[in-house]
């Protein structure tokens, strides 16, 4: 028998609607009045945690978007919190964020910090019911034989933890393809790829992938790998010549990446492979430059709203020497958050004559 959950002093976090009864309370008014659940895992200790109080919570769009949704927050370290931790799987550390069907069973869940955007597109995909823990297992239930579906709810097994739940669906995609053809299947060795190269950066077996590999989605997703680990080779070794290598590979490797961003990826990853250019812009050339402003541009017009993005593409402006165009730019982040400090430091640095 499950004891009853105490009913919790509910915290004020960011602007949300919380339900102020008890955990039993609120999954039985979800199951009465058929709503989708969100609980909110916070720690007093986590500066993340109160990073999501701040920005994510605090966003009038979000807020606005978890309207209809029955919202619960708990501190992940009160005795309360590491029952219902244990019991929905989200025992790494907080935030987390745990989506609930109107049934109490576990829809979706998300770990880490989530900046309003993102948050907000994985809140509307939830909502969907699109990729989520239930309509993964549904698809299995309704066809034993969907190795994809098979692949996706691993993928989510492994990132709360729960490995035996992930080998056992590696070990139905590899019964069932023994041959290794299926889609799923290639997926599974990339990812094995990704792992194994990850620890000394030896990214030869990753380049030969992308060279046999013709499926654009495994094809964006290896040079994603190709470039996130060719960036962190350059930055963690100790010889020049070789983090200068990694660094041009890098850049070589956002190039192959970019033509295979989906539309929706545009403004985050596109922000992130622009930015990590002009992070290394001493040591990237003219073209190198003019590719991450055209990433940038592009990044920009997907997220017209989100000032990183704006100062991503204002100091790729700047690194090419238009610097009318990027103080400009530089002047809408500050319209768009002028509370945060850094952009009238970025204006200060834009506008300082040389």
């Amino acid at each position: 028998m499950v004891l009853p959950l105490a009913p919790t002093t509910q915290e004020v976090r960011g602007k949300v609607k919380w339900f102020s009864g008890s955990f039993d309370e609120l999954v039985s008014a979800a199951a009465r009045e058929k709503r989708l659940v969100f609980v909110d895992f916070w720690s007093e200790w986590n500066p993340i945690s109160k990073k999501v109080e701040k920005t994510t919570l605090a966003s009038a769009t979000v807020v606005a978007e978890l309207g209809d949704v029955l919202c619960f927050s708990v501190d992940a370290d009160s005795k309360e919190g590491k029952v219902l931790r244990k019991r929905f799987k989200a025992q790494t550390p907080p935030p987390a964020f745990v989506f609930l069907e109107a049934d109490g069973q576990l829809r979706d869940h998300l770990t880490g910090y989530y900046g309003p955007e993102l948050f907000l597109d994985e809140l509307r995909r939830i909502k969907r019911n699109e990729d989520t823990f239930s309509s993964l297992r549904a698809r299995i239930q309704a066809d034993a034989g969907d190795l994809d579906a098979r692949w996706g709810l691993a993928c989510k097994l492994r990132r709360i933890g729960d490995l035996r739940g992930y080998e056992g669906e590696v070990s139905e995609i590899r019964e069932r393809d023994p041959q290794g053809k299926a889609r799923a299947s290639r997926r599974l060795r990339l990812s094995e790829l990704y792992y194994s190269s990850s620890v000394e950066f030896e990214l030869e077996p990753l380049y030969e992938f992308v060279r046999a590999e013709k499926d654009e989605e495994l094809l964006f997703e290896a040079w994603n790998f190709l470039w996130d680990l060719e960036a962190q080779a350059a930055r963690s070794s100790r010889d020049a010549d070789k983090a200068r290598a990694h660094e041009l590979k890098s850049f070589a490797a956002a190039r192959a990446l970019w033509p295979l961003v989906p539309p929706e990826k545009h403004g985050s990853l596109g922000n992130n492979i622009a930015w990590s250019i002009y992070e290394s812009r001493s040591g990237a050339s003219r073209e190198d430059l003019e590719f991450a402003l055209q990433v940038a541009e592009a990044a920009v017009k997907a997220a017209p709203e989100h000032p990183a993005v704006v100062d991503t593409y204002a100091c790729c402006l700047f690194a090419v020497g238009r610097r009318e165009q990027a103080i400009e730019h530089v002047k809408r982040c500050i319209t768009l958050d002028p509370q945060n400090p850094q952009w009238r430091e970025r204006l200060a640095e834009f506008t300082k004559k040389p």
